[in-house]
């Protein structure tokens, strides 16, 4: 009967290949293809010094000495020497053996040693034996390195802990490119082009020099220069301020006691809530794909566009003007509090130093007893019971109705008719799927859209476009009627004033919230 053939150890490392996860994916067909094509690796060096082949040739039967007896004696012995390997090129062979060894074929006692060296891939290919197995770890979750290791570190790991243990040191692979100057250049002395991330800290703070890492695709070629991190340091104030703004409207906001639940809150809210979910989701996406530079704009976007540009801008009125305890502002404050640790938490790997500022200023001043950390605190998990697709689908509609009428108040304001859109009426022609949308959120609409009064029907005013999005849609803006208040800036009918103690003359809304905090 015909033995079975071993595989061979190219065999089994194209089979370690296939088991193994390689990020990006191109890097599997790289390393399999050079792995498939590649010749026999001779391990032996012709040098004068490096990492020695510790075998003996006895010199009266020529017997070559690799027996397990010889190698961990000499591992002892390189260990207990302040400069470990460089013993072997310091001694002679009889002072290397064991005492009293002899040739375990013809009994000599007289042997030479090697004096190649192994290759260097060789040394760096076997370093999952001193910095995984001496901790008791079979494999390491990932190996990283630019997309050169995989003809260099990668395939002498494979190779080597294939051979030795019939598998990969590794689970996964990542691969990233080289850094290049602004102009797509390689960084040299010569060009003066070198960006040290020193300086760039020096300058910048730690964060930014983080924020740029994760900002662009390292699977590529990634550029920095001087306009590169200028930009990134503009994200980074924006990333801040959105931060600052939410911690200083929730110093008194205490979540155990004062969270309105999810059925009570603001259907504004509900819609930011069930978004932040997605948005969430998509990042922990993300990131378990080691895809950083698509969470991170997916953040910035989201905090940017969604979050401050619609929802804190919406919500300044109901934060500002309501009195502190009242539902309106504890709803929003509710919504406020989830995004602040949902962005803490998600951001904390990327800004590190600024995220544990915020937290230890969370535990401060809002809830004490939270983790001494942010990196002892779990990340933020999308919660997939507050979706709520239908709201999503409304908002889809309001948000465009809204990006619309913010073109026809930015003409008006061009024009000088306002300067600031609560100095506005707008006038609003609907198509027929947006009609009663916006009629059964009448006395919402105007604050959504951040202006004073709203009126449905035909569109008129001293300017009127036509929708760009929203077809069938007009637009209309003219200059707000009434009196304007001078708390919140909103204006009214003379009719909706009430008159203060002192003589000022206020809104009846903004006579309840003074009211409600004693202060008439």
């Amino acid at each position: 009967m015909e033995e079975k053939r071993k595989p061979t150890l190219r065999e089994l490392a194209l089979k370690e290949i296939d088991r193994v996860r390689w990020i990006p994916q191109s890097g599997y067909n790289r390393i399999r293809s050079m792995v498939e094509n590649r010749p026999d690796w001779c391990i032996s060096r012709q040098r004068v010094w490096g990492v020695p082949i510790t075998v003996f040739y006895c010199k009266k039967c020529g017997e070559i000495i690799a027996d397990k007896e010889v190698f961990e004696h000499i591992a002892k012995l390189f260990e207990g020497y302040e400069y470990g390997a460089d013993l072997w090129f310091e001694r002679d062979a009889n002072e290397l053996l064991p005492e009293g060894y002899k040739c375990p074929k013809c009994g000599g006692t007289e042997f030479e040693k090697e004096e190649d060296i192994l290759d260097v891939w060789f040394d760096s290919g076997s370093s999952h034996a001193a910095v995984l197995k001496a901790r008791g770890i079979q494999k390491a979750d990932m190996y990283l390195e630019g997309s050169d290791q995989h003809r260099g570190w990668f395939q002498s790991s494979l190779l080597e802990g294939t051979a030795s243990y019939g598998f990969a040191p590794y689970d996964s692979v990542l691969t990233h490119g080289f850094i290049l100057d602004e102009k797509g250049r390689k960084m040299s002395k010569s060009l003066g082009n070198i960006v040290a991330p020193q300086e760039v800290i020096d300058q910048y703070g730690a964060d930014i020099l983080r924020l740029w890492t994760v900002s662009e695709d390292y699977t590529e070629d990634i550029k920095i220069g001087k306009k590169v991190i200028q930009g990134i340091a503009e994200d980074y104030r924006k990333i801040r301020n959105t931060i600052r703004f939410l911690l200083g409207n929730l110093h008194d906001f205490d979540p155990d006691k004062d969270a309105v639940k999810v059925e009570n809150l603001h259907e504004f809210d509900r819609w930011m809530l069930s978004h932040l979910q997605k948005v969430v989701k998509e990042v922990h996406n993300h990131y378990r794909e080691y895809q950083f530079y698509r969470a991170f704009n997916l953040l910035k976007a989201f905090i940017n566009r969604e979050l401050s540009a619609v929802y804190l801008d919406v919500l300044k009125d109901r934060l500002y003007v309501y009195a502190p305890d009242s539902w309106e502002r504890r709803s929003a404050q509710t919504v406020l509090w989830e995004i602040l640790m949902a962005l803490t938490t998600i951001l904390a790997p990327i800004l590190s130093f600024t995220m544990e500022e915020t937290w230890q200023t969370i535990r401060r001043s809002i809830k004490g007893d939270l983790p001494e950390s942010v990196f002892l605190a779990l990340m933020y998990q999308p919660k997939g019971e507050l979706i709520d697709e239908d709201l999503e689908a409304v908002y889809s509609k309001l948000l465009k109705l809204r990006e619309e009428v913010n073109r026809a108040l930015e003409q008006a304001r061009r024009q000088k008719l306002i300067r600031h859109p609560y100095e506005a009426k707008v006038y609003l022609e609907l198509p027929e799927e947006y009609q009663k949308l916006v009629e059964s959120r009448a006395d919402y609409i105007p604050f959504f859209l951040s202006v004073s009064q709203v009126e449905v029907g035909e569109a008129k005013g001293d300017i009127v476009l036509e929708g760009e999005e929203i077809k069938g849609l007009k637009v209309g803006v003219s200059k707000a009627e009434g009196e304007k208040c001078p708390r919140c800036w909103v204006y009214f009918p003379q009719s909706e004033f009430v008159e203060l103690p002192d003589g000022q003359r206020v809104c009846k809304r903004c006579y309840k919230a003074l009211k409600d905090m004693g202060l008439v």
